[in-house]
C-alpha cells in the first residue's frame, strides 16, 4: 500500500503542475496497474494529495504570493498589475466553482481511462499548435484583463480527466499571444485556488459522508511526497519554459495517450 500511495503522490505532484493532466494520469495509472481509482473510493487520499500540491505552490512561489498580497495595500504600477491578476484569479475561479459544483456527480462519470487517453492526445496536439503558431508579444504587464479572465475560465475544460488545468491554460494563453514564462506563471497562479477549492470540496464530502479516514501516517506521507515533488516540479517548469518550447510536453502527451490506448485495448482483449 505504501508503494502505491507514494507512486500516486509523485504522479499527482508532477502532473498537476506540468501540462500533462494529473487527473488523467490518476485515472490511467490505477487502471493500467490494476489498482482502485483513488478518487472514487479513497477521497481522504485525494484530499491529502491536494493538500500536498497546495503546499508545493506556497513553497515554490512564496515571493510571488508576497508580491500579490502587497498588491492589495500598496500603490503604483506593479500594485495595479498585482490587483488585476488577483481579480482575474478570483473572478474566474468563482465562476468555474459556481458552474462545477452542481455538476460534480456528472463529472465523476467522465473518469474513464479510454477517454482520458484520447484527451491526452487531442489536447496535446492543441498545446503543440498553440505554442508553435502563437506569438509572444504579451507578458504579465501587457496582457489585457479580459485575456487573463478567458485563460482562467478555460480551466472548466480541465474538469474532465485528460485535459489538464496547466495544459489548457497554457494553450489558451499561448494562443492569445502570451509569452511562455508569463503563461506558465499565471497557470501556476490559477492552480492555487483550484487546488484549494478541490481539496476543500473533497474534505467536506468525506466529513459529511462519514467515511473512514484511513491510515494517518499513510496520508501524511502522501502529503509530504506531493509537497516535495510538486515544489521541485514548479521550479523546474519555470526554468524550462525560459529556454525551451512546450513541444516536449505535447510529444509526451501524444506518446503517453497512444501507449495507454494500446495497453487498455490489450487488457480488454
Amino acid at each position: 500500500m505504501w508503494g502505491e500511495v507514494i507512486i500516486l503522490a509523485a504522479v499527482q505532484a508532477l502532473a498537476e503542475f506540468l501540462p500533462v493532466s494529473s487527473s488523467g494520469h490518476l485515472v490511467l495509472v490505477p487502471a493500467l496497474a490494476g489498482w482502485t481509482d483513488p478518487f472514487l473510493t479513497g477521497l481522504t487520499l485525494s484530499v491529502a494529495l491536494h493538500v500536498g500540491t497546495g503546499l508545493a505552490l506556497v513553497i515554490a512561489l512564496w515571493s510571488d504570493w508576497v508580491w500579490l498580497a502587497r498588491g492589495l495595500v500598496g500603490k503604483g504600477h506593479s500594485v495595479q498589475l498585482a490587483r488585476r491578476l488577483l481579480a482575474a484569479l478570483v473572478g474566474s475561479t468563482l465562476l468555474i466553482g459556481l458552474i462545477a459544483l452542481p455538476l460534480r456527480g456528472w463529472l465523476t462519470t467522465l473518469r474513464d481511462p479510454t477517454l482520458a487517453a484520447v484527451l491526452l492526445i487531442v489536447f496535446g496536439l492543441g498545446l503543440a499548435a498553440a505554442d508553435r503558431f502563437g506569438t509572444s508579444r504579451r507578458d504579465l504587464t501587457s496582457t489585457p484583463f479580459a485575456f487573463w479572465v478567458a485563460i482562467g475560465l478555460s480551466q472548466f475544460a480541465a474538469l474532465v480527466p485528460g485535459v489538464s488545468r496547466a495544459g489548457i491554460t497554457m494553450t489558451v494563453a499561448r494562443g492569445l499571444g502570451v509569452e511562455r514564462q508569463a503563461a506558465a506563471r499565471f497557470s501556476l497562479f490559477l492552480l492555487a485556488p483550484a487546488v484549494a477549492g478541490a481539496g476543500l470540496v473533497q474534505f467536506v464530502d468525506v466529513a459529511i459522508g462519514g467515511k473512514p479516514v484511513g491510515s494517518i501516517p499513510l496520508l501524511i506521507g502522501a502529503t509530504l511526497v506531493a509537497a516535495v515533488v510538486g515544489a521541485a516540479a514548479v521550479r523546474w517548469l519555470l526554468r524550462f519554459v525560459a529556454r525551451h518550447s512546450l513541444a516536449a510536453f505535447a510529444i509526451y502527451r501524444v506518446a503517453a495517450g497512444t501507449l495507454a490506448l494500446i495497453l487498455l485495448l490489450t487488457l480488454r482483449a
